[in-house]
């Protein structure tokens, strides 16, 4: 394990979990609720009611949640980094049930404000002092006829302390328990999951084959917790939707995301229905890799000579590098990321796996998560959070905090753009033939990934709920549909991936994390590739425009934001020329290996 640890710094919130600070702000927050309750609960409704009454009122409630969601946020980006930890397991617990008493006594301000009758709520958006508040309002209408009473409302948010959040907080903590004996040229090593799963992409058949198998035996090993856990959140989701009257358990989903279902299915079936690019890939890789077959535990072997490694300094140079080129403010935001310690860089045990980034404290620069292993994903991994962290800069400097929230169908923006620039100046580089291989074949991989392997996701994921409306699913039942989707994604190109890979289902955290998350991976993706090719037109045009749009927060709906740019969401054609972007990558990749 890495002495070497480079990690956050969370003093922007508080001096640690014990810092004083922390119960003067939940005093604070729990006397401006109970206030707010008294001065505004019951008058809503009020046919008398001005504009700038809702507006004082909203700016209260403003500022109740935003205090609430910064302790709430603290909580999680100390237990993230620390969650074998009792006393930061025990703080984060007592501020998630502080949050859910805040949210109890303010259900009734969304809910009353659905009272209000169309004529006077029309007046209400209309008017010039509601301006910032304009799509809140106009999204909590829609969900009018999904809300429950008051008190229902209340009792969900109470059930789900032990409910829902209460198996994933179990899930989270048992995964991060896990560490992992494993032997290589004869040294025995203890590593967490994070570091194991780097061995994945070395050159070593046997060391690959023996990393993913350890992984993988693990989660069988517990499939029996897994398979509860899994169950149980899943059936939570489906049976409060149905409470809620959702058509479908992602409907509930799509309203968060701010897109409709029709979009949702649209680029659903453009995808699948794309699948034999990844086959056709996966079948070149074999070749290129001299192998007779290919394994799951082949996946992320590297092609080619890309043997360079970065170090986390190195990395981050290169990555300001780059968005100084395409505008030297994007660079600027990247440096104060880091000067500020807000990127905790350095895997370790009791840190969670994966990467994320998290808005900072009021005003302040994004806080940014990985697990940073020194190759070129890693890099690329770095760059896309960082991308985050860049939209997170100007959703905070140009909005208020109701509109700070970002529809998942938008999310990646940022995040994807980013990581194309830092592809195409890899690939502008002094390149041998080998080194080109290598860089378009970790491109499309990546690609691969972020659209195909998430669509497979959200395929395994809504043919789970659809079994979920008819039983209780079982292991087997679970696995097998995982399997079915990565099969039919893959094609030919993988031998024995059921038998070797079906387990993997419980490594997946969006399933229980966020259900339905994963269709905004490759909506983003395929969305953002557009993007880029209508940068290359316009070249320094498209810049302001495309800081405009990362500014947006949610002050305005995708469909909106997108429609300025003249695009359609519901057009599968506009998906497809996503698709036919990779297509002419792979095109590229192997007339590059066949004329050399």
């Amino acid at each position: 394990m890495n002495d070497n640890i480079i990690e956050w710094d969370l003093s922007d919130f508080y001096d640690g979990v014990n810092d004083p600070k922390i119960t003067i702000d939940i005093q604070e927050i729990t006397t401006l609720a109970d206030t707010f309750k008294m001065e505004v609960k019951g008058n809503l409704q009020d046919p008398m009611l001005k504009s700038e009454t809702l507006l004082d009122w909203y700016k209260k409630y403003e500022n109740i949640s935003e205090k609430a969601f910064y302790l709430q946020t603290y909580s999680s980006l100390i237990y993230s980094t620390n969650n074998l930890n009792d006393e930061v397991k025990e703080f984060f617990s007592k501020v998630e049930e502080f949050t859910v008493k805040i949210q109890e006594k303010l259900i009734f301000f969304n809910l009353e404000l659905n009272g209000i009758s169309d004529e006077k709520f029309n007046d209400l958006i209309n008017s010039p002092e509601l301006e910032k508040y304009t799509n809140a309002l106009k999204n909590n209408r829609l969900r009018k006829p999904h809300q429950l009473s008051e008190k229902e409302e209340q009792i969900i948010l109470m059930k789900d302390i032990t409910g829902a959040s209460g198996f994933l907080k179990l899930y989270n903590e048992f995964k991060s328990s896990f560490t992992y004996d494993f032997e290589v040229d004869g040294q025995k090593k203890t590593l967490t999951e994070s570091e194991l799963f780097s061995y994945l992409y070395g050159q070593n058949k046997v060391i690959r084959k023996k990393a993913l198998g350890a992984i993988v035996e693990k989660y069988k090993d517990n499939e029996m917790i897994f398979t509860h856990i899994f169950t149980n959140i899943l059936k939570d989701w489906d049976l409060e939707s149905k409470k809620k009257n959702f058509k479908t358990p992602i409907s509930r989903r799509n309203l968060d995301n701010e897109v409709s279902d029709d979009i949702v299915e649209v680029l659903g079936k453009v995808t699948s229905e794309s699948y034999s690019v990844v086959e056709r890939y996966y079948n070149l890789k074999k070749k290129l890799l001299n192998l007779q077959e290919l394994h799951m535990s082949d996946l992320y072997c590297p092609v080619g000579e890309i043997s360079k490694e970065y170090t986390y300094e190195e990395a981050m140079d290169l990555i300001k590098k780059v968005n100084e080129l395409f505008h030297p403010e994007f660079k600027e935001i990247i440096q104060k990321t880091h000067e500020q310690q807000h990127i905790d860089v350095t895997p370790r045990k009791g840190k969670n796996r994966g990467a994320f980034c998290e808005f900072g404290k009021l005003t302040k620069y994004a806080f940014v998560f990985v697990n940073f292993t020194n190759n070129v994903d890693s890099l690329l991994t770095l760059a896309h959070e960082l991308g985050h962290a860049i939209q997170a800069y100007y959703i905070q400097r140009d909005q208020n905090f109701i509109n700070v929230g970002l529809s998942l169908a938008i999310a990646e923006i940022a995040s994807v753009f980013n990581e194309i620039l830092m592809f195409d100046h890899l690939k502008e580089t002094d390149l041998s033939k080998d080194e080109k291989v290598a860089l378009l074949a970790v491109f499309l991989e990546n690609n691969f990934s972020t659209s195909f392997r998430q669509n497979a996701f959200y395929n395994f994921e809504t043919r789970v709920h659809d079994l979920l409306e008819k039983k209780l699913p079982t292991t087997e039942e679970i696995k097998n549909i995982f399997a079915d989707e990565m099969e039919a994604m893959f094609g030919n190109s993988m031998t024995n991936l059921r038998e070797e890979y079906a387990p993997y289902c419980f490594v997946v955290p969006h399933f229980l994390h966020t259900p339905f998350y994963v269709y905004a991976y490759n909506m983003s993706n395929l969305l953002v590739i557009s993007l880029y090719q209508l940068y290359l037109e316009q070249k320094e045009k498209f810049v302001p425009k495309f800081v405009k749009l990362l500014a947006y927060g949610s002050s305005i709906s995708p469909e909106e934001m997108l429609r300025i740019l003249d695009i359609d969401l519901k057009d599968p054609s506009f998906w497809k020329k996503g698709i036919a972007y990779l297509e002419e990558k792979q095109s590229e990749l192997e007339n590059l290996v066949e004329y050399n």
